[in-house]
């Protein structure tokens, strides 16, 4: 039992491990809305909308102190993760309105697949933007 709790320990100082843990809640958080607003009746493209925004603020505080573990209070740092959401945002739904309206992709399956789309772009510019290390880009 020692062991696997010193193999957790060390795996969880890896960045891209903490990222996977912060994507497992955000998309339960995420996702979870969004099936939610669709089972309700809410049209998929404001369902997607309104599940970004509940999911961007969930995941701001989740990257900031944990996966990136930022101590910066700025302004500009918060303009930075919207601006790479917002990016992940547009993207995302380009991709599921056009597998939704033109090939007739289920919702919920299109959801799924755009995790998958949002989370790269996420990570990368997060890591690469958003976060940055002072003097890297």
């Amino acid at each position: 039992m020692q062991k696997i709790s010193k193999f957790l320990k060390v795996l969880n100082q890896r960045q891209e491990i903490r990222f996977i843990e912060v994507g497992i809640i955000n998309t339960i958080v995420g996702y979870g809305t969004y099936a939610l607003l669709v089972f309700l009746g809410i049209n998929y493209l404001i369902a997607n909308t309104i599940s970004t925004i509940v999911g961007v603020i969930n995941s701001y505080f989740w990257n900031k102190f944990y996966t990136f573990q930022s101590p910066k209070r700025s302004a500009s740092e918060i303009v930075r993760f919207v601006s790479v959401y917002l990016v992940s945002f547009l993207i995302g739904t380009l991709f599921i309105y056009y597998l939704v309206d033109q090939f007739g992709v289920n919702k919920y399956v299109v959801g799924v697949l755009n995790l998958f789309v949002t989370t790269a772009i996420s990570y990368f510019g997060h890591k690469y933007f958003s976060f940055r290390k002072k003097g890297k880009i």
